[in-house]
Protein backbone atom coordinates (compact mmCIF):
# COMPACT_ATOMS: atom_id res chain seq x y z
CA UNK A 1 0.00 0.00 0.00
CA UNK A 2 1.55 3.57 -0.86
CA UNK A 3 1.77 5.58 2.06
CA UNK A 4 1.96 9.83 1.57
CA UNK A 5 5.04 10.82 1.40
CA UNK A 6 4.64 13.66 3.57
CA UNK A 7 4.30 11.36 6.57
CA UNK A 8 5.86 8.20 5.80
CA UNK A 9 9.03 9.20 7.87
CA UNK A 10 6.84 10.12 11.00
CA UNK A 11 4.66 6.49 10.38
CA UNK A 12 8.01 4.86 9.98
CA UNK A 13 8.85 6.26 13.69
CA UNK A 14 5.40 4.93 15.20
CA UNK A 15 5.30 1.59 13.36
CA UNK A 16 3.17 -0.26 15.91
CA UNK A 17 5.08 -3.93 16.97
CA UNK A 18 2.12 -5.66 19.16
CA UNK A 19 4.59 -8.27 20.60
CA UNK A 20 7.05 -5.25 21.69
CA UNK A 21 4.99 -4.26 24.36
CA UNK A 22 7.06 -2.08 26.20
CA UNK A 23 7.56 0.47 22.92
CA UNK A 24 3.78 1.33 22.55
CA UNK A 25 1.85 -0.09 26.39
CA UNK A 26 2.64 2.70 28.32
CA UNK A 27 2.46 4.73 25.19
CA UNK A 28 -1.91 3.87 24.55
CA UNK A 29 -1.99 3.94 28.44
CA UNK A 30 -1.13 7.26 28.68
CA UNK A 31 -3.32 8.70 25.48
CA UNK A 32 -6.24 7.13 27.28
CA UNK A 33 -5.90 8.27 30.64
CA UNK A 34 -8.52 11.37 30.39
CA UNK A 35 -10.71 7.69 29.79
CA UNK A 36 -9.67 5.60 32.74
CA UNK A 37 -10.57 5.76 36.45
CA UNK A 38 -7.33 7.07 38.57
CA UNK A 39 -7.46 4.12 40.80
CA UNK A 40 -7.33 1.44 37.63
CA UNK A 41 -4.20 -0.17 38.73
CA UNK A 42 -6.27 -0.82 42.12
CA UNK A 43 -9.71 -1.24 40.83
CA UNK A 44 -8.38 -4.27 38.39
CA UNK A 45 -5.97 -5.96 40.79
CA UNK A 46 -8.48 -6.35 43.67
CA UNK A 47 -10.50 -9.21 41.08
CA UNK A 48 -6.83 -10.96 41.31
CA UNK A 49 -7.40 -10.96 37.12
CA UNK A 50 -5.21 -14.13 35.50
CA UNK A 51 -4.78 -12.71 32.52
CA UNK A 52 -5.76 -9.79 30.39
CA UNK A 53 -8.75 -11.45 29.60
CA UNK A 54 -10.47 -11.26 33.38
CA UNK A 55 -8.24 -8.20 33.70
CA UNK A 56 -10.34 -6.54 30.97
CA UNK A 57 -13.37 -7.85 32.07
CA UNK A 58 -13.80 -5.87 35.24
CA UNK A 59 -11.69 -2.55 33.70
CA UNK A 60 -14.85 -2.50 30.88
CA UNK A 61 -17.62 -1.64 33.93
CA UNK A 62 -15.60 0.67 35.16
CA UNK A 63 -15.49 3.02 31.76
CA UNK A 64 -17.42 4.27 29.13
CA UNK A 65 -15.68 1.50 26.53
CA UNK A 66 -17.43 2.96 23.48
CA UNK A 67 -15.20 5.93 23.82
CA UNK A 68 -12.48 3.94 24.80
CA UNK A 69 -12.49 1.89 21.33
CA UNK A 70 -13.07 5.02 19.49
CA UNK A 71 -10.06 6.11 21.39
CA UNK A 72 -7.75 3.33 20.45
CA UNK A 73 -9.55 3.04 17.03
CA UNK A 74 -7.78 6.74 16.20
CA UNK A 75 -4.38 5.57 18.17
CA UNK A 76 -4.01 3.21 15.68
CA UNK A 77 -4.84 4.89 12.26
CA UNK A 78 -2.18 7.17 13.10
CA UNK A 79 0.22 4.87 12.90
CA UNK A 80 1.70 1.86 10.67
CA UNK A 81 0.85 -1.71 12.15
CA UNK A 82 3.23 -4.80 11.75
CA UNK A 83 1.37 -8.02 10.27
CA UNK A 84 3.04 -11.53 9.31
CA UNK A 85 2.13 -14.01 6.75
CA UNK A 86 3.64 -17.42 7.16
CA UNK A 87 4.43 -19.98 4.75
CA UNK A 88 6.20 -22.93 3.41
CA UNK A 89 7.98 -21.93 -0.01
CA UNK A 90 10.90 -23.94 -2.12
CA UNK A 91 13.37 -21.24 -3.87
CA UNK A 92 11.34 -20.74 -6.75
CA UNK A 93 8.58 -19.69 -5.00
CA UNK A 94 10.56 -17.63 -2.20
CA UNK A 95 11.88 -15.62 -5.66
CA UNK A 96 8.41 -15.26 -7.32
CA UNK A 97 7.46 -13.42 -3.84
CA UNK A 98 10.61 -10.97 -3.81
CA UNK A 99 9.82 -10.40 -7.15
CA UNK A 100 5.67 -10.11 -6.78
CA UNK A 101 5.08 -9.61 -3.40
CA UNK A 102 2.04 -12.27 -1.87
CA UNK A 103 -0.78 -12.07 -4.31
CA UNK A 104 -4.12 -12.97 -3.45
CA UNK A 105 -5.07 -16.76 -3.67
CA UNK A 106 -6.41 -17.94 -7.15
CA UNK A 107 -7.70 -21.78 -6.49
CA UNK A 108 -6.97 -22.14 -10.28
CA UNK A 109 -3.95 -20.85 -10.56
CA UNK A 110 -2.80 -23.59 -7.58
CA UNK A 111 -1.89 -26.64 -10.05
CA UNK A 112 1.73 -26.21 -9.96
CA UNK A 113 2.12 -25.41 -6.70
CA UNK A 114 0.54 -29.10 -5.95
CA UNK A 115 2.81 -30.57 -7.86
CA UNK A 116 5.84 -28.42 -7.27
CA UNK A 117 5.30 -30.61 -3.11
CA UNK A 118 3.36 -33.64 -4.23
CA UNK A 119 4.89 -34.61 -7.55
CA UNK A 120 7.64 -36.64 -5.76
CA UNK A 121 5.01 -38.69 -3.57
CA UNK A 122 5.03 -42.21 -5.05
CA UNK A 123 1.37 -41.72 -5.86
CA UNK A 124 1.76 -38.90 -7.18
CA UNK A 125 1.09 -40.91 -10.88
CA UNK A 126 -1.92 -41.86 -9.42
CA UNK A 127 -3.42 -38.82 -7.97
CA UNK A 128 -2.32 -36.60 -10.38
CA UNK A 129 -5.18 -36.77 -12.73
CA UNK A 130 -7.72 -35.64 -10.00
CA UNK A 131 -6.22 -32.14 -9.04
CA UNK A 132 -8.40 -30.57 -10.86
CA UNK A 133 -11.17 -32.09 -8.95
CA UNK A 134 -9.80 -31.43 -5.71
CA UNK A 135 -9.76 -27.72 -6.67
CA UNK A 136 -12.47 -27.70 -7.92
CA UNK A 137 -13.82 -28.62 -3.99
CA UNK A 138 -11.90 -25.86 -2.38
CA UNK A 139 -12.91 -23.45 -4.77
CA UNK A 140 -16.61 -24.29 -3.74
CA UNK A 141 -15.51 -23.52 0.22
CA UNK A 142 -14.41 -27.18 0.42
CA UNK A 143 -12.61 -26.27 3.53
CA UNK A 144 -13.28 -22.43 4.25
CA UNK A 145 -13.05 -19.15 1.29
CA UNK A 146 -9.58 -18.40 1.49
CA UNK A 147 -10.15 -17.33 -2.79
CA UNK A 148 -9.60 -13.85 -3.45
CA UNK A 149 -7.46 -13.34 -0.07
CA UNK A 150 -4.13 -12.61 2.19
CA UNK A 151 -3.77 -13.84 5.71
CA UNK A 152 -1.86 -11.94 7.77
CA UNK A 153 -1.74 -12.28 11.68
CA UNK A 154 -0.61 -9.47 14.50
CA UNK A 155 1.86 -11.29 16.48
CA UNK A 156 4.89 -13.13 15.34
CA UNK A 157 5.64 -14.74 18.30
CA UNK A 158 1.98 -16.56 17.55
CA UNK A 159 2.89 -17.60 14.79
CA UNK A 160 6.39 -18.88 15.37
CA UNK A 161 4.84 -20.62 18.68
CA UNK A 162 1.50 -20.64 18.84
CA UNK A 163 0.10 -21.62 15.56
CA UNK A 164 2.60 -22.21 13.61
CA UNK A 165 1.03 -25.03 11.38
CA UNK A 166 1.53 -22.55 7.96
CA UNK A 167 4.96 -22.67 9.07
CA UNK A 168 5.41 -26.58 9.69
CA UNK A 169 3.16 -27.96 6.57
CA UNK A 170 3.27 -24.65 4.22
CA UNK A 171 -0.20 -22.89 2.83
CA UNK A 172 -3.06 -24.43 4.76
CA UNK A 173 -5.17 -24.29 1.39
CA UNK A 174 -2.46 -26.54 0.04
CA UNK A 175 -3.02 -28.42 2.37
CA UNK A 176 -6.55 -29.31 2.21
CA UNK A 177 -6.23 -30.01 -1.54
CA UNK A 178 -3.37 -32.96 0.20
CA UNK A 179 -5.44 -33.85 1.96
CA UNK A 180 -8.21 -34.31 -0.21
CA UNK A 181 -5.69 -36.25 -2.59
CA UNK A 182 -3.89 -38.09 -0.30
CA UNK A 183 -5.54 -38.16 3.12
CA UNK A 184 -3.28 -38.72 6.46
CA UNK A 185 -0.26 -39.37 4.11
CA UNK A 186 0.25 -36.01 3.24
CA UNK A 187 1.51 -34.58 6.48
CA UNK A 188 5.24 -35.75 5.69
CA UNK A 189 5.14 -34.38 2.25
CA UNK A 190 3.74 -30.87 3.37
CA UNK A 191 6.73 -30.62 5.84
CA UNK A 192 9.04 -31.19 2.92
CA UNK A 193 7.69 -28.33 0.72
CA UNK A 194 10.72 -25.58 1.19
CA UNK A 195 11.38 -23.62 4.12
CA UNK A 196 9.13 -21.76 6.54
CA UNK A 197 9.49 -18.29 5.11
CA UNK A 198 7.85 -15.14 7.56
CA UNK A 199 7.26 -12.18 5.82
CA UNK A 200 6.72 -9.16 8.16
CA UNK A 201 4.31 -6.81 6.26
CA UNK A 202 3.73 -2.85 6.88
CA UNK A 203 -0.29 -2.10 6.70
CA UNK A 204 -1.57 1.65 7.29
CA UNK A 205 -3.52 1.41 10.60
CA UNK A 206 -6.77 2.23 8.90
CA UNK A 207 -6.35 -1.26 6.27
CA UNK A 208 -4.33 -3.00 9.48
CA UNK A 209 -8.45 -2.42 11.66
CA UNK A 210 -10.37 -2.85 8.29
CA UNK A 211 -8.57 -6.77 8.09
CA UNK A 212 -9.10 -7.27 11.59
CA UNK A 213 -12.98 -7.28 10.88
CA UNK A 214 -12.76 -8.25 7.30
CA UNK A 215 -16.41 -9.09 6.89
CA UNK A 216 -17.90 -5.74 9.12
CA UNK A 217 -19.83 -7.98 11.33
CA UNK A 218 -17.91 -7.15 14.78
CA UNK A 219 -18.82 -4.21 16.26
CA UNK A 220 -15.04 -3.27 17.21
CA UNK A 221 -12.45 -5.01 15.36
CA UNK A 222 -10.89 -8.01 17.31
CA UNK A 223 -7.61 -5.73 17.42
CA UNK A 224 -8.95 -3.34 19.22
CA UNK A 225 -10.53 -5.94 21.37
CA UNK A 226 -6.75 -7.32 22.17
CA UNK A 227 -5.21 -3.71 22.78
CA UNK A 228 -8.07 -3.11 25.55
CA UNK A 229 -7.32 -6.81 27.46
CA UNK A 230 -3.42 -6.08 26.70
CA UNK A 231 -3.60 -2.54 28.14
CA UNK A 232 -6.10 -3.31 31.07
CA UNK A 233 -3.29 -6.24 32.59
CA UNK A 234 -0.70 -3.63 31.86
CA UNK A 235 -2.46 -1.18 34.12
CA UNK A 236 -2.66 -3.78 36.47
CA UNK A 237 0.77 -5.75 36.67
CA UNK A 238 2.90 -3.46 34.48
CA UNK A 239 3.41 -6.19 32.32
CA UNK A 240 4.57 -5.69 28.61
CA UNK A 241 5.45 -8.73 27.44
CA UNK A 242 2.93 -8.72 25.10
CA UNK A 243 5.04 -11.08 22.99
CA UNK A 244 4.12 -14.04 25.76
CA UNK A 245 0.62 -13.93 24.58
CA UNK A 246 1.23 -15.69 21.78
CA UNK A 247 -1.61 -13.86 20.05
CA UNK A 248 -4.11 -15.61 17.40
CA UNK A 249 -5.41 -12.04 15.56
CA UNK A 250 -6.11 -12.74 12.00
CA UNK A 251 -6.28 -10.09 9.36
CA UNK A 252 -7.66 -10.90 6.07
CA UNK A 253 -6.83 -8.76 2.72
CA UNK A 254 -8.70 -8.48 -0.70
CA UNK A 255 -5.65 -7.17 -2.56
CA UNK A 256 -2.25 -8.07 -3.25
CA UNK A 257 0.95 -7.24 -0.72
CA UNK A 258 3.24 -5.44 -3.14
CA UNK A 259 7.30 -6.27 -2.85
CA UNK A 260 7.45 -2.79 -0.95
CA UNK A 261 5.20 -3.56 1.89
CA UNK A 262 6.87 -6.10 2.77
CA UNK A 263 9.96 -5.04 5.10
CA UNK A 264 11.20 -8.07 5.94
CA UNK A 265 11.52 -11.75 4.82
CA UNK A 266 12.63 -14.37 7.74
CA UNK A 267 13.46 -17.88 7.70
CA UNK A 268 12.75 -20.07 10.42
CA UNK A 269 14.61 -22.98 11.05
CA UNK A 270 12.64 -26.28 11.68
CA UNK A 271 14.45 -26.81 15.05
CA UNK A 272 12.50 -23.90 16.17
CA UNK A 273 9.53 -25.13 15.01
CA UNK A 274 8.81 -28.18 15.67
CA UNK A 275 8.88 -28.54 19.54
CA UNK A 276 5.88 -26.25 19.29
CA UNK A 277 3.68 -27.62 16.53
CA UNK A 278 0.26 -28.01 17.00
CA UNK A 279 -0.85 -30.38 15.13
CA UNK A 280 -3.81 -28.28 13.94
CA UNK A 281 -3.87 -29.94 10.13
CA UNK A 282 -4.30 -33.43 11.75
Amino acid sequence: MTHDAGTDSDRAASLFEFDDGASWLPILAASLGALLPRNARDLISSTQPDGPWSASETLSKAVDIDAVYEAMRRWVSERDVAAYHGTRLNPVQQGSVARNGLRRLVPADRSTAIEAFLGEHPRWDEIRHRVPEALAFMERGGAGNRAGQVHLTLSREGLVKGFNHYLVEGSEFDHHVANYLLGEECHEQNRRRGEAILYRVRLSGEEALAAANPFGEMKHPNLLRELFQSVSWFLSTGDTETSALELDCGMILYRDVEPPDIIETITIPDSELWEHYDHRLR
